[in-house]
């Protein structure tokens, strides 16, 4: 079991406070958005519902939120991974590729 940690309440403008509301409400466009991010990120939400709790609506966006943040940064860190290849570790890369092109495969 995943354990959890409640947090303080957080104030969010009128603008968010409209868009949790709407996802909140099945048939709208922003549930069914919801729906379709939250199953893509592996995010469990109950199943017809006529309305989800503003408790389980915000800990999806936060989850989802927290993913996509996580992604930046692996991207970032690949990034600077590859600026810092020199066309050294380029070359020898390539050569490796095309040795296992060429090797036979019993000796392996």
């Amino acid at each position: 079991m995943t354990q959890t940690t409640r947090r303080p309440s957080v104030p969010i403008d009128p603008d968010t406070e409209r868009t949790v509301q709407a996802a909140r409400t099945a048939g709208t466009p922003e549930h069914d958005a919801l729906a379709v991010l939250a199953a893509r990120n592996g995010i469990p939400l109950p199943i017809g519902a006529a309305q989800l709790s503003e408790a389980t609506t915000l800990a999806a966006l936060i989850e989802m939120g927290r993913k996509a943040l996580q992604e930046q940064v692996l991207e970032a860190e690949y990034q600077a991974i590859a600026a810092e290849q020199t066309d050294e570790d380029r070359a020898v890369r390539a050569a490796l590729r095309r040795r296992r092109r060429t090797s036979p495969r019993g000796d392996r």
